[in-house]
């Protein structure tokens, strides 16, 4: 991966970005977009500016939750939590859309407790950092469902 002279990023990861971003458009079998979104988390994990991120996120947010591969969803939402820990804001336009889609994978039996402990820090960020925002985005339901989480955590 190199950047050329103005700052742009060229290279295999922008390659394969483009390449990605076309594929989770098109879709395909349920298995391997799962296998994909773990994929692009990966890339995001990694080298998150080699990425047309402005491109790739609000598709990959929109192909989530996973359904069928969930050993990818520590993956996913470390990939997540990175980017909002380092206030991308491509990864705040989406937390409308991303935090229900969280809240409800904490009630998802299928997803693991380490997954879940993760989802649960994360809400614990953007809650603090963005709570009219969080409030404007989620039923009543979801809120009681985060309620509970967050008490879980904080120990109450």
């Amino acid at each position: 991966h190199t950047k050329t002279k103005d700052g742009e990023s060229s290279g295999i990861n922008a390659e394969y970005g483009g390449i990605l971003s076309t594929f989770l458009k098109q879709g395909g079998d349920r298995r391997t977009i799962d296998n994909v979104l773990g994929a692009v988390a990966r890339m995001i994990q990694s080298n998150p500016d080699s990425l047309p991120l402005d491109t790739i996120f609000p598709t990959f947010v929109k192909w989530l939750p996973l359904q069928e591969d969930f050993e990818e969803n520590i993956t996913v939402y470390k990939a997540i939590y990175g980017l909002l820990s380092s206030n991308s804001q491509v990864a705040i336009q989406q937390l409308p859309t991303l935090i229900p889609l969280m809240i409800s994978q904490l009630t998802n039996k299928k997803v693991d407790d380490e997954t879940k402990a993760k989802i649960t820090e994360i809400l614990q960020g953007v809650t603090s950092q963005y709570q009219d925002l969080t409030l404007k985005s989620i039923t009543p339901d979801q809120a009681e469902i985060l309620k509970q989480a967050l008490a879980h955590v904080n120990g109450s």
